[in-house]
C-alpha cells in the first residue's frame, strides 16, 4: 500500500520551513566554570545554553552544591545571631545590626509598639498586673525602635 501522494510535499514543506527558521550563533557556555564558545542552533523550543550534555550536567551538579552550601552558612548565620543575642546588651545590639533585620520586621515592631501605645492609653492607670506587665515591656521595647525607625 502506497502513502497519497499528497502527504510528501507537505512532510517536505515542513522541514524547508523548519530548516528555514533555524540559524546558527555563536555564544558560551552558561556553565561558569567553562566558558567555552559554542555555536547555538536557533530554532523552536528551549534555547541551548551549554556547549555540551556532560557539560550542563556538571552545571546542575555544581547548583546543587552552591545551594547547599549556601544553606549550610545561612543556618551557620542564625546559630551566630542567636549566640549573640543571648550575650544580651554586650553584642550586638538590633540598632547597630541594621543589616540583620528586614526593614518590613522594624515596620511591623513600629506599628505594634503604636498599638501598645493606645491600648496603655485607654487602660490609664490601672494597677492590673497584666497592665503593668505591659507598660514594663513597651517601655522596654519602644526606646528600640524609636531609634531604629528615626
Amino acid at each position: 500500500m502506497s502513502t497519497p501522494s499528497n502527504t510528501r510535499p507537505l512532510a517536505g514543506a515542513a522541514r524547508r520551513r523548519r530548516e528555514a527558521s533555524t540559524q546558527e550563533l555563536p555564544d558560551y557556555c552558561a556553565r561558569p566554570m567553562c566558558r567555552s564558545p559554542f555555536t547555538r542552533i536557533v530554532g523552536p523550543g528551549r534555547p541551548q545554553a551549554f556547549c555540551s550534555e556532560v557539560c550542563r550536567r556538571a552545571a546542575e551538579k555544581e547548583l546543587r552544591q552552591a545551594k547547599s552550601l549556601l544553606a549550610h552558612f545561612e543556618d551557620l548565620t542564625a546559630q551566630l545571631r542567636v549566640d549573640i543575642a543571648a550575650f544580651g546588651r554586650g553584642g550586638l545590639s538590633p540598632a547597630a545590626d541594621t543589616t540583620a533585620t528586614e526593614p518590613a520586621t522594624w515596620q511591623a515592631a513600629a506599628a505594634a509598639v503604636h498599638r501598645v501605645s493606645g491600648v496603655l492609653a485607654f487602660v490609664g492607670d490601672n494597677d492590673d498586673p497584666l497592665a503593668q506587665e505591659l507598660r514594663a515591656l513597651h517601655a522596654a521595647v519602644s526606646p528600640v525602635i524609636v531609634d531604629h525607625t528615626t
